[in-house]
């Protein structure tokens, strides 16, 4: 993750960034599971961020305990540094196929179209958060 430390940026650019690269791993997680549909055995995984990301947003820059290292936790899923870390689990199932694998491909094809949605829309956030610095810093020219 990139850290911004100017005025001009406030904390949204920090979680907007942040929400880009969790989708990111999110999607590789569900194609993963998409791959091995066919692998006897497989387990579907699940990969969960967005309670952490709002842990994140709530949280006040002036309450920032002092740390000596990145590594450190800032609450449950927080690192100090900034970073997430997200959930990453075996995916409940209420049934199992005959080889043992739990992937549900018509499930995993609308988690991951609801990513790319989400992906997407915060893509264009940031976009027209530059947009207006842009703006701003042009003149409105």
């Amino acid at each position: 993750m990139i850290k911004v430390s100017s005025p001009l940026f406030d904390q949204a650019y920090e979680i907007f960034g942040e929400a880009l690269n969790q989708r990111l791993n999110k999607h590789s997680v569900h194609i993963a599971n998409v791959v091995n549909a066919e692998t006897p055995g497989y387990r579907a995984r699940g990969y969960e961020f967005e309670n952490q990301l709002q842990e994140m947003i709530g949280h006040d820059d002036k309450l920032k305990l002092k740390s000596t290292n990145g590594n450190h936790y800032l609450n449950d899923r927080q690192l100090v540094n900034g970073e997430l870390e997200p959930d990453i689990f075996i995916q409940p199932t209420e049934s199992i196929g005959n080889d043992g694998n739990t992937v549900n491909v018509e499930g995993e094809m609308g988690t991951l179209a609801e990513n790319q949605i989400m992906y997407r829309a915060t893509s264009e956030v940031i976009s027209k958060k530059l947009a207006l610095l842009r703006y701003a810093i042009t003149g409105g020219r």
